[in-house]
């Protein structure tokens, strides 16, 4: 029994050392010794026979295996905290704070408001605020408890999780099409007009797969714009194409403003990014919140 004791304690450690940051922090918190967390977690790996934590000296990284036993630590440390406010209170206090889901408004509307309203229909104990966010800063991590964006992203404050990629193709404006060659082949692309994200980077390559070949180019930028919707807007007034995600052109597409100028070529997707910020004391609710998120998006392509 007293193993098994010192088992939940050093997994309630492992979640503390995730949502703080790394082991030093952990220790700093707890007023424990470095040595002494290192150690604890280097047991509990052994115990499981998996390592939990990829670990630097400036960085740590959660593994599968440990993004998988964190889900089910940080139910056990909100079990926990319910059990220790019935013993000491006598009822269990819930957490009136909504859950603070936060989005680019695409991704809200597109991809985690059907699975939002399916949680709240099954928890109607459960508040939760969506909030808009169209660049993740550390003051923008901080305001959230589940974050999504797509990559790239850099995230500081908290670990990411892949759960989807959304397709993307090369669009222009019916004008802008009209008035320039048409794209035969991904090497076309040099002599137009590319409007390019900023979170690119100095570099832009886009990667293309036609018949199970595999094209990789280099476009040189001729506007550089802060977020996807805003290179939507800019394709729309004709300044230029831009490799976007599908869902975003669609309706255009439909309506005759945008055309796919490279039908029959596979552009290389974005992946869908899951943000869990590090936060000292977790929302009711959170850790069950973002499985039923994950399991919502399950790794699809669309």
């Amino acid at each position: 029994m007293q193993g098994e004791l010192r088992q939940v304690a050093d997994l309630a450690l492992f979640a503390k050392i995730v949502q703080t940051g790394g082991i030093s922090r952990c220790a700093a918190d707890l007023g424990m010794e470095r040595t002494t967390v290192s150690r604890r977690l280097g047991t509990l790996e052994r115990a499981l026979g998996v390592k939990l934590l990829d670990r630097t000296p400036k960085h740590i990284a959660v593994t599968d295996a440990g993004r998988r036993c964190l889900e089910q630590c940080e139910q056990l440390l909100e079990s926990a905290h319910n059990a220790y406010s019935l013993a000491t209170i006598g009822s269990i206090l819930a957490n009136t704070a909504p859950i603070v889901v936060g989005a680019p408004p695409d991704i809200l509307e597109r991809y985690v408001e059907a699975s939002l309203a399916e949680f709240e229909s099954d928890n109607p104990e459960i508040r939760i605020e969506r909030q808009p966010v169209s660049t993740w800063t550390d003051e923008a991590i901080e305001s959230v408890d589940i974050g999504f964006s797509l990559a790239p992203v850099t995230i500081n404050g908290g670990w990411t999780n892949t759960v989807a990629c959304v397709r993307q193709s090369v669009f222009a404006s019916t004008d802008y099409a009209a008035r320039h060659d048409a794209v035969e082949s991904p090497f076309d692309l040099d002599v137009h007009d590319c409007i390019v994200e900023r979170s690119e980077g100095d570099r832009h390559s886009w990667r293309f797969e036609r018949n199970e070949r595999v094209t990789t180019v280099t476009v040189t930028a001729r506007y550089v714009v802060s977020s996807l919707l805003e290179a939507r807007e800019a394709t729309l007034a004709g300044l230029g194409i831009c490799r976007l995600p599908q869902y975003l052109c669609e309706p255009y597409l439909r309506s005759g403003h945008l055309v796919d100028l490279m039908p029959d070529s596979e552009s290389e997707g974005r992946d869908v990014i899951l943000i869990s910020p590090r936060q000292r004391q977790r929302k009711t609710g959170t850790a069950a919140l973002r499985m039923h998120l994950e399991s919502a998006f399950n790794g699809k392509a669309t």
